[in-house]
């Protein structure tokens, strides 16, 4: 029995291994690919090393060659990601950038090697993540900058920002700051229908159960 060989993290022509993933009915190794397209695909190992798949199916020769050995980087992740969440219907945030009609630009989708170039330029660290300055454009040189990822949480469009004595934050932070139950501030302002100021100041009620009532409807 030949040794199992972890393949996770490395290039075959235009494909990079993700993860592998429960073998085939016939017992045969398959993995999760992601292509430099964006698309993912299922590949069987075999077919990856000895190149008879070399993308998701987009391509029907290889037209790119992986030069810069950076695959297991996390700027190499940053490159993939964004575009998986562009172009990957099977991606759980495809709806928010891909459904919403958000691109990356041709200089950065069909080359690692320039999105690298220009992050290294414009002040990419590992604690940094790619923002866009305008959600509604595309990733480009000119819509992205680098910025810590729990400031990126912060500015997400779903994110509602609320100001108490002349401070803004969002909700998460309010309620960690005051103290108070996040589950239970929400659901005042989102299914209650009350104000920010009234959510957060009114205590919580808890009504004293009738226990004459429960002993009755017990016998």
């Amino acid at each position: 029995m030949s040794k199992f060989i972890d393949i996770t993290g490395k290039r075959y022509n235009n494909l990079v291994v993700v993860k592998r993933m429960k073998n085939a009915p016939n017992g045969v190794t398959v993995w999760k690919c992601v292509c430099d397209c964006g698309n993912t695909t299922i590949v069987r190992g075999s077919n990856l090393k000895n190149g008879s798949v070399k993308s998701c199916g987009c391509r029907k020769h290889n037209s790119i060659n992986a030069t810069h050995k950076m695959s297991k980087t996390r700027i190499y992740r940053e490159w993939a990601s964004m575009k998986s969440r562009c172009y990957c219907e099977n991606t759980k945030t495809y709806k928010d950038y891909g459904g919403r009609g958000i691109e990356v630009c041709n200089e950065w989708k069909n080359s690692f090697e320039n999105f690298r170039d220009w992050a290294y330029s414009n002040g990419y660290s590992d604690e940094l993540t790619i923002e866009r300055k305008d959600y509604n454009e595309n990733y480009c040189p000119d819509n992205c900058i680098w910025i810590p990822f729990n400031e990126q949480q912060r500015n997400r469009r779903n994110c509602l920002l609320f100001t108490h004595n002349g401070k803004e934050q969002n909700l998460t932070e309010w309620c960690n700051e005051l103290n108070l139950s996040y589950k239970n501030v929400h659901n005042r302002i989102y299914r209650l229908g009350w104000s920010f100021e009234r959510a957060i100041s009114e205590p919580v009620c808890i009504k004293k159960r009738n226990k004459d009532y429960v002993r009755v409807h017990e016998k």
